[in-house]
């Protein structure tokens, strides 16, 4: 395969997943703005914490002292001048898909097309108007309609794990930033009111990883600090844990590269394999021991370090 061609596949997965990703973070964040009392402590709303997440803050026009709710959703939703609003990322995965038709299908690009034009449209506008959060599950389920298409009509060639490959990295990426910025005060000891509010807030960081339902059939405890790290950070079969996405990622590129259990193709699958080794024999209480914010530095740094050696390995020839 050209390496343009799997760039173009690797960076088409990674787009879709990522609009995805940010049209559940904003649509999450609307939901506990609308029905919940933040209480004290909140250094930025739901909503507006998805700058934070995506960091595109500075990005974010500074002519108000304050973003309004409206103002970051428009920002993150429609704005073609942030490389990190949904519909940037929309036309750069239609471009991806462009130039990859005959690889992918024409099921498949006639779907990302269609997203992008609907996206760019009045149609996309008035249904903001609207309600946001009608617009955002329609996003949402664009992005998984593709993902099955994916899945269902690709054979599990290079085509298929160069996609794979893309989506499961960025949803490792994603899931680290958006732990990386809701914890600090999630972990925050607090009493009384606010405690009812935490519950809330932990509540939401699963359902921004559509896993509160998983969570609670899987873990069948309460809402607690360690069970979710453990569930979203450890689980093995949950399909947007750290450890499932980092597995898949590890198998695409094994057989992308041609390597086995007992040597490993490329530099990103050696490290991949160390991380992946590291999570299957680490629990929870010593993530907590080595600092949870650091184990997650430390994580999201691998990641990038993943991102780099697939770039020099298979794209820069």
């Amino acid at each position: 395969m050209l390496s343009r061609v799997a760039e173009s596949l690797y960076w088409m997965g990674r787009y879709i997943e990522r609009a995805e990703n940010v049209a559940r973070l904003l649509d999450i964040g609307l939901f506990i703005e609308l029905d919940a009392d933040l209480g004290g402590g909140e250094r930025f709303s739901p909503v507006e914490i998805a700058l934070t997440i995506l960091a595109c803050r500075d990005a974010f026009p500074l002519d108000v002292e304050a973003p309004s709710r409206d103002a970051v959703l428009r920002f993150l939703t429609f704005d073609r001048s942030n490389t990190q609003s949904i519909l940037s990322m929309i036309a750069r995965a239609r471009e991806n898909a462009r130039g990859t038709q005959e690889a992918i299908g024409v099921d498949v690009w006639s779907e990302v097309n269609r997203l992008y034009l609907f996206l760019g449209g009045t149609r996309a506008q008035r249904k903001f108007v609207r309600g946001p959060s009608s617009l955002l599950n329609t996003i949402k389920n664009s992005c998984l309609l593709i993902d099955g298409m994916i899945q269902n009509t690709l054979p599990r060639d290079e085509v298929y794990h160069f996609l794979e490959l893309g989506r499961h990295l960025e949803r490792l990426d994603v899931l680290c930033r958006i732990l990386r910025a809701k914890c600090p005060i999630l972990t925050q000891q607090v009493e009384g009111t606010e405690a009812a509010m935490q519950l809330v807030r932990w509540t939401s960081l699963l359902r921004s990883c559509s896993a509160h339902g998983p969570f609670l059939r899987s873990e069948r405890e309460r809402v607690e600090p360690e069970g979710v790290i453990r569930f979203l950070v450890l689980d093995p079969e949950f399909p947007r844990s750290i450890r499932y996405s980092a597995a898949r990622c590890q198998e695409s590129l094994e057989s992308i590269s041609g390597g086995d259990d007992d040597a490993y193709g490329c530099e990103a699958e050696r490290i991949l394999g160390r991380l992946e080794s590291d999570l299957r024999y680490l629990d929870v209480e010593e993530i907590f021991d080595r600092g949870l914010l650091r184990f997650l530095d430390s994580l999201q740094h691998t990641c990038h370090r993943v991102s780099d050696e697939i770039q020099r390995s298979f794209f820069l020839m």
